[in-house]
């Protein structure tokens, strides 16, 4: 047919002739997925750093000034690490919800957030690291899981 062009199908050799218009609308609608679904990489991927950074510190301490590594042991380090944890889950997570509208993303990113700036902001400081690890572990386990189900709901049919 003039004018018309093929679309994809999720059964070989079932394809839907569709105008041009609308596979370069379903185009643009994919390249939006493939971003959040890049983002929630970078989301899972930050997060894990996290939990192996808080995990791990206690017993890499006295070897990080042997490897020129002290440096990650500060405080300034945790606050990098959660900078990249928040905007992750807000770049990959925020338009991924207004996708698919399930709440329970939503609700889960800002618990899992929650408890990574409580970790860093009130637990840590007031308490002490012994009583940051909870918090900071529980926030980046429910932020990973949430990337997980984001990047699952917003997958393209084809």
């Amino acid at each position: 047919m003039p004018g018309s062009t093929s679309a994809f199908s999720t059964v070989p050799g079932d394809e839907v002739l569709v105008s041009a218009e609308q596979s370069h609308a379903h185009q643009e609608k994919h390249d939006k997925i493939q971003r959040t679904l890049l983002l929630d990489n970078l989301g899972i991927a930050a997060s894990t750093l996290c939990l192996i950074h808080c995990m791990a510190m206690p017993f890499l301490i006295a070897l990080l000034p042997f490897m020129g590594l002290q440096f990650l042991e500060g405080e300034l380090a945790h606050r990098i690490i959660a900078l990249f944890v928040f905007a992750f889950a807000i770049f990959a997570i925020g338009p991924g919800y207004l996708q698919h509208r399930k709440k329970i993303v939503l609700v889960s990113t800002v618990f899992g957030l929650t408890l990574v700036a409580s970790a860093l902001l009130i637990a840590g400081p007031m308490f002490g690291e012994q009583y940051e690890l909870p918090f900071i572990t529980t926030g980046n386990l429910i932020l990973v899981i949430t990337h997980l189900k984001n990047r699952k709901l917003c997958q393209c049919a084809h």
